[in-house]
């Protein structure tokens, strides 16, 4: 016999309990539906398969290394066992005379009994049941260092118990559907939520932090967003966007600015978690004053870049205007600095700078970061100008209007940093590499330029490298 304390509860055709058990009693008693059902044809199959590499490299490390480790509800069908649920009397109690009467609260809370015979499994929460089910086997090396009396967390459980009138048919296209729909409907929260929210990731941190404490950045007033920083969803801008940037875009900036290539090759954390790659380090917080230590950092690799690039300062509204011909003010312009693509093309160059530049990767200095970055500023980013125009920038016969590519975008903008990164003595100096990014570059213009032309445009952009005074 098993009894749980419970909750009982009705949506739509579905009776279902809101129990409590333990990781012990999950682990002993809860199945994957391979183990209800042996029959695997596609008819029977309602269970994902199991992704172990997700549940040994994510679940159960979360498990372990987070003592504020919280789960969802996993929801459990329950066949067989003659599940029966008796109602606590709770307006019998004094303290509840108040609610005497009240039908809602006397059928609502009680005990759930099975008679032992019932079969549990997960229809919904197969990966952490198996999180659970791995840290409290041990013989697994997996479940080492597994938090202290873990088998006794509480967990939330939701039990579904078929109606007694349901065939089995019927009973098996009911699961079906309910395991269909929890999955379908379960959208995760988006990009930008994921940063405002998350007290784990680093990079979130740091990024949130910016916003709040750098003047550049920081929210102004009592205002319900940052002026200079877009935190709704998506990291696209538009013409009159008053914004920078997006949140998305500042965090995935940040995580280039500080991807020294000893971390890179070494590993993210302090000392002794060397090893620790990208994607691991994102997981877990570190200690408060190695967050201090990354947005000091930072903070260096902004203000240098404020300073080498005093253009950021501009009024993004009038930076982003694809089609200057229409426009009547002689402010306005298109810079690819205000676009995200350009802005985390501007990270990379940056970060290859400073990985080039800087004889102290690891205590880098206000001083040093802002001649790392010298010339940044004397590279061309006048979308209107070479190597932009006909390659980033499109002149559309249809609407007679410039926009920005589409086709092969990632390509040609990975060819751009190249190219930059040449002007700035990053890449190889050798004709024959210079003659391939040339005839790369000519390969992108949209519509295909006369080769009077791709010289002319291409002549602009040994110049700049000429003439660079860095």
């Amino acid at each position: 016999m098993n009894i749980y304390p419970a909750l009982c509860s009705r949506m739509g055709t579905w009776n279902y309990y809101v129990v409590k058990m333990s990781a012990r009693e999950l682990s002993q008693n809860v199945m994957y539906a391979s183990e209800v059902h042996e029959d695997r044809t596609l008819d029977e199959a309602i269970q994902r398969v199991l992704d172990e590499s997700r549940v040994k490299k994510d679940i159960v490390e979360y498990l372990k290394r987070q003592p504020h480790r919280f789960f969802s509800s996993i929801v459990v069908a329950a066949l067989e066992g003659d599940p029966v649920f008796y109602p606590v009397e709770v307006t019998e109690d004094p303290r509840f005379a108040l609610f005497h009467g009240d039908r809602r609260l006397n059928e609502a809370f009680g005990v759930l009994k099975f008679d032992g015979t019932q079969k549990y499994y997960a229809l919904d929460g197969q990966h952490r049941l198996s999180a659970i089910k791995t840290l409290l086997t041990r013989n697994d090396p997996t479940s080492d260092d597994a938090p202290k009396d873990f088998e006794n967390d509480e967990f939330s459980v939701i039990v579904i118990v078929p109606n007694t009138d349901d065939s089995n048919e019927t009973f098996m296209q009911k699961y079906r559907r309910l395991f269909s729909n929890l999955n379908r409907y379960a959208k995760p929260m988006d990009q930008a939520t994921n940063i405002i929210m998350d007290e784990d990731d680093t990079f979130a941190i740091l990024t949130r932090r910016l916003i709040a404490e750098n003047a550049f950045f920081q929210f102004a007033g009592r205002q319900q967003e940052s002026r200079r920083i877009k935190t709704r969803k998506g990291k696209n801008l538009t013409t009159r966007d008053p914004y920078f940037t997006s949140i998305e875009t500042l965090y995935e900036m940040n995580i280039e600015l500080l991807s020294s290539s000893q971390r890179v090759s070494n590993g993210w954390g302090p000392i002794r978690e060397e090893g620790t790659d990208l994607k691991t380090f994102q997981r877990f917080r570190p200690s408060e004053e190695y967050i201090d230590s990354l947005y000091d950092e930072l903070l260096i690799y902004w203000e240098a870049l404020l300073t080498e690039l005093p253009v950021l300062h501009s009024e993004p509204t009038k930076m982003r205007i694809h089609n200057l011909l229409n426009s009547e003010k002689d402010d306005e312009t298109d810079h690819l600095l205000f676009w995200p693509i350009g802005q985390q093309m501007l990270a990379e160059i940056a970060r290859e700078l400073l990985n080039k530049r800087l004889h102290d990767l690891e205590n880098p200095t206000p001083e040093t970061v802002s001649f790392a970055l010298k010339g940044l500023n004397e590279l061309e980013w006048q979308l209107h100008q070479p190597p932009w125009i006909h390659f980033l920038l499109i002149w559309s016969t249809s609407t007679k209007r410039w926009n920005m590519r589409s086709e092969e975008r990632t390509k040609a903008v990975r060819c751009g940093r190249i190219i930059q990164q040449w002007i700035l003595g990053l890449e190889d100096e050798d004709r024959d590499f210079v003659e391939n990014l040339k005839n790369q570059w000519k390969s992108f213009l949209i519509p295909a330029q006369s080769e009077e032309t791709v010289d002319e445009l291409w002549q602009q952009i040994e110049d700049r490298k000429s003439a660079l005074s860095w």
